[in-house]
């Protein structure tokens, strides 16, 4: 204590106390605000990424559901014309398939660049 009451020219230890008192006040003071700042930061990031999260989540179980629709309805049409047998496009690929595999993916291409359009 008493180097510290030489190194900042106090005249007594009371004042010296006093000078370490306020000192440790502020910083407590400093700590705390850090705390809150960390802490509301923390907060705010994940919420956003539980928002995102969420979209995603909810993205994928439509896609999912619509996969199975589309399965189902598939099923249900080759039972409905008796066909027992597929050719599969590894054997052939058909124009059409062709097409739309294209078409799809142009549309992909699209909503990413009109997405990345938004965010900049």
């Amino acid at each position: 204590m008493e180097d510290y009451q030489i190194t900042n020219d106090f005249s007594t230890i009371s004042e010296t106390l006093d000078a370490i008192s306020q000192e440790h006040k502020e910083l407590k003071k400093y700590n705390r605000n850090l705390q809150y700042i960390s802490h509301t930061v923390a907060t705010q990031v994940i919420e956003t990424i539980s928002n995102e999260l969420n979209r995603i989540r909810l993205g994928t179980n439509n896609a999912d559901r619509n996969t199975q629709i589309l399965i189902e309805l598939l099923q249900g049409f080759l039972q409905m014309q008796n066909i027992e047998h597929t050719m599969t496009t590894d054997i052939h690929k058909p124009v059409f398939l062709t097409d739309a595999e294209s078409l799809v993916q142009e549309k992909i291409t699209m909503m990413k660049q009109r997405k990345d359009s938004i965010r900049t």
